[in-house]
Parts: C-alpha cells; sequence; structure tokens
C-alpha cells in the first residue's frame, strides 16, 4: 500500500508539473500574442493619423483624433 501512495505522489506530482509548464507557455503566449497586438494597432493608428493629416486642410471644422 505504501509503495502504491509513493507512486501516485510521484505521478502527481509530475501531473502537477505537466500543468504548470503547459500552462506557463500557453501564458507566454498570450503575452507575446496581446504585445503583438498592440504593436499592430500603434502601427495602424500612426498611418491613420498621416492619412487624417492630409484632409485637415480642407475640413478644419471636423475635429478627428486617433486613439487606441
Amino acid at each position: 500500500m505504501a509503495a502504491l501512495d509513493t507512486l501516485r505522489a510521484q505521478w502527481a506530482g509530475l501531473g502537477t508539473e505537466l500543468l504548470i509548464r503547459a500552462t506557463r507557455g500557453i501564458c507566454d503566449g498570450s503575452v507575446l500574442n496581446a504585445d503583438s497586438g498592440r504593436a499592430d494597432t500603434r502601427a495602424r493608428i500612426d498611418d491613420w493619423t498621416g492619412v487624417l493629416s492630409l484632409y485637415t486642410g480642407e475640413n478644419e471644422s471636423i475635429s478627428v483624433q486617433a486613439t487606441a
């Protein structure tokens, strides 16, 4: 019985370690995706800000602001 308990404890520890490693990988991937998304969004806002600035002379009465 003690051997079975020892084996269970070892497998439980291994399962926990695998779960922690898998979760850590998912979290790291999520952070990378979020950082990439923010960089893409910032680049698009900068692009649109450049385009909108071309029209400010014609439409002075219109207030346009691009934000993230």
